[in-house]
């Protein structure tokens, strides 16, 4: 089963944007989405596939993201209307506090919610920045103790000129950012030297 996670902005105007890839570009999607993520389910998905969606809501007295989850799910329903894949809906809610008791409910409802053998999709373009500490943690214990695979981990960029608009706008696939932070937690039993090397191994890579 595929399950994607993402981080619902809390801000109240988002838009559409077309976002072109750097790299990776069997990722490139043609169309404008507000979920970056969309565009790489829409190429993706198959007819008759299981999708698990879970928004990373946060709460606070000015948050939009219910509003911006329905527009999220509104866009990825209509691109799946055409491939027909089988998609569910859950969430995860949190309160906008930098706190202990927060990062634990994160970490602990999203590897609840997570099922065996998934194949994982994540796209944190938005939301409340320090949840994507506690959102890596949890996809590395899904990993180790539910045999998931993080497939893809994606970041959309994009610039805002002195009028508002936005330009420049990027796509990026920050996988490799989450396979750096899985190495480092496995070298800890070498030395200084060692652990070094691997590093520079894999930004060569």
């Amino acid at each position: 089963m595929k399950v994607l996670i993402v981080t619902v902005p809390m801000k109240s105007k988002i838009e559409a944007v077309k976002y072109p890839v750097d790299g990776n570009k069997a990722i490139e999607y043609e169309k404008s989405v507000y979920c970056p993520v969309n565009g790489i389910l829409a190429k993706t998905l198959k007819e008759g596939e299981e999708l698990k969606v879970i928004y990373i809501m946060t709460s606070g007295e000015y948050s939009d993201c219910e509003k911006n989850k329905r527009l999220f799910m509104e866009e990825l329903n209509g691109i799946n209307a055409e491939i027909g894949a089988i998609i569910n809906y859950d969430m995860v809610e949190i309160e906008f506090k930098a706190t202990k008791k927060t990062y634990n409910k994160l970490l602990t409802d999203l590897t609840e919610n997570i099922p065996e053998n998934a194949e994982i999709f994540t796209d944190i373009t938005f939301g409340f920045k320090p949840e994507i500490l506690s959102l890596f943690c949890a996809l590395r214990f899904v990993e180790e103790f539910r045999d998931a695979i993080v497939q893809y981990i994606v970041y959309g960029k994009a610039e805002f000129n002195r009028e508002g608009q936005i330009e420049n706008p990027l796509l990026y696939d920050i996988t490799s950012l989450y396979y750096l932070f899985k190495l480092i937690g496995t070298i800890g039993t070498t030395d200084f030297e060692n652990a070094s090397k691997m590093l520079k191994d894999f930004f060569t890579l």
